[in-house]
Formats: C-alpha cells, sequence, structure tokens
C-alpha cells in the first residue's frame, strides 16, 4: 500500500472514530475549511466555509448542527465490506447501525464516497456523499411499533430546534429522486455490455452526458466505446436509490482479472437518463 494511499485511508477512517466517541471537535477537524456533506445524497447538502445566515457567521455552523442533530445523540457503527481508492477519493462499501434508543436499532445498508483534497501537507474531507435510502429506514423503524413514536417525535423536535424551518424541509427532500426507474436502467446497463448492445446502451444516456470512468481517475468511456473496447463483464447488487443517483455494489471482470467495487450512477433529473457513471474498484487491495 503507498503512502498517499494510506494518508487517504487513515483520514477517512477518523470519521468512524470520531463518532464513536462522539467527538464534535475531532470530527469537523478532518474537514476542508470549504466542504459539502450530503447525508443522505439528495437531501439539501450541508455547505461549510461559506457565510452562514443562521449562525451569522463563515465557517463550520452547518457542521457543527449536522453532528448535533444526527450524530450526538445516537450510537453509530460502521460494518464496512469494502475500502475501495480511487485517486482522491476513497469509498466505503457498509452498513451502519444506529442505535436510537435500547429498543431501536436501525441497520441502514450504505455506500459513503469520500472526495478529499490537499490542505497543508494533509488529507482533507472536501465532500462527503452518503447513498443511502431515507423511505426503508423510515419504515424499518415504524416496524418497531409504539416504541419508534418517542424517537422519530424527538428527532423531529431536535432537527427544528437545531436546524430550523428550513433544515426539516431539507432533509425531507430525500424521499424525492430516480427511485425503481434508475435501478432498472442500472441493471439495462448491466444487459447492454455484457451483451454488447450499443443501441440499448446509447438508449439510456442523456445527451451531453459527461462519459462513464472506468474507473474513476483511469479511463473515461463513452457509452458507444465502452461496449466496443472496455471488454467487460459486471453485475449489480445492494442498489440504493438516494436522489437522482443510483449507487451499487459490483463484480467485474476484465482481461482475466476480477473486480469488486461500488459504481455511482448520476441521472438527469428531467430527462430521467444517465448522466453520468463512476465505477471505483481498487487494483492496491
Amino acid at each position: 500500500m503507498n503512502e498517499s494511499r494510506q494518508q487517504l485511508i487513515d483520514t477517512v477512517l477518523q470519521s468512524p472514530a470520531a463518532v464513536k466517541a462522539h467527538d464534535r471537535k475531532a470530527w469537523i477537524s478532518i474537514f476542508a475549511k470549504q466542504n459539502v456533506v450530503e447525508d443522505p445524497v439528495g437531501s439539501k447538502p450541508h455547505h461549510n466555509g461559506v457565510f452562514d445566515p443562521k449562525s451569522g457567521r463563515r465557517g463550520n455552523a452547518a457542521l457543527e448542527r449536522f453532528f448535533d442533530t444526527f450524530i450526538a445523540p445516537n450510537e453509530i457503527n460502521f460494518h464496512v465490506d469494502r475500502d475501495i481508492v480511487c485517486d482522491t477519493h476513497v469509498v466505503r462499501d457498509l452498513t451502519i447501525e444506529i442505535k436510537m434508543s435500547e429498543k431501536i436499532i436501525a441497520h441502514v445498508p450504505m455506500h459513503l464516497l469520500y472526495e478529499l483534497s490537499e490542505e497543508n501537507g494533509e488529507f482533507k474531507i472536501s465532500r462527503l456523499a452518503a447513498h443511502w435510502e431515507l423511505w426503508p429506514m423510515i419504515k424499518q423503524l415504524l416496524s418497531k411499533g409504539f416504541a419508534c413514536g418517542g424517537v422519530l417525535s424527538a428527532l423531529g423536535l431536535r432537527m427544528m430546534s437545531i436546524q430550523g424551518p428550513g433544515g426539516a424541509i431539507g432533509f425531507m427532500q430525500g424521499f424525492k429522486g430516480i427511485g425503481n426507474q434508475g435501478k432498472d436502467a442500472v441493471m439495462a446497463f448491466a444487459g447492454a455490455l455484457n451483451n454488447q448492445q450499443l443501441g440499448d446502451m446509447m438508449g439510456l444516456f442523456s445527451g451531453g452526458n459527461r462519459g462513464i470512468n472506468f474507473p474513476y481517475g483511469g479511463k473515461t468511456y463513452s457509452p458507444d466505446d465502452i461496449v466496443d473496447q472496455a471488454s467487460a463483464k459486471v453485475s449489480f447488487k445492494k442498489l440504493l436509490a438516494a436522489g437522482y443517483v443510483i449507487s451499487c455494489s459490483v463484480e467485474l471482470e476484465q482481461d482475466g482479472l476480477s473486480h469488486q467495487g461500488v459504481a455511482l450512477f448520476e441521472f438527469n433529473a428531467k430527462t430521467k437518463k444517465i448522466e453520468g457513471v463512476d465505477f471505483y474498484w481498487d487494483e492496491e487491495a
């Protein structure tokens, strides 16, 4: 494992450590001066390092409010299946266990994307994008019966108190997105690639799409090029719809080599077609 890859992973690992310790100062210290947190992707992003009208100052007030709302009151454990490093991105394929009370524990399948940048000789998180499904989590809580009533009420009151009505409404935006339509398109992508069906592949993408990073930090293919040149077979599982992005765990075979990783399919909100795809697999793992 080369030095920069180890530094990237070490930076990311500081996040669950600080979360477990409920150490807000330590958690915030791993972020870049300007950063954005999307949790879940599709909800209103938390922008930091810019003027914050709620606090009346520039800094990490939005990040502090996020921590106080969603992290501080809960016990959170990370059950990680795989860590992937591509360029300066780290992707974690995992399930997060959230203990909200003695009787309410949620298990949330997730893909976490950390985009890192260098500041003063250290890697810092400039973007954290958490890909998970909000409605299945709510249904999981509701399945606990009456015990979930107090937990959801407390969450709602805490959100209103700390983030205000705008924050609560922004969080609820996470219910909207591409949903099952996007998942169907992702499976159609796999079929078109595996069977080298150019027409089927081209029909999935929006005009002016940004292409397919295969993997991120490596070669970028156009939709027609990937059918003609990639010579890959893919299968997808653990498909998650967050906003207008479908994340999925990937098994891939190319040139006699097998890879396991994660793919992120971004959709155009108007056309509902694929805008771009980022594959992540780690050849050094």
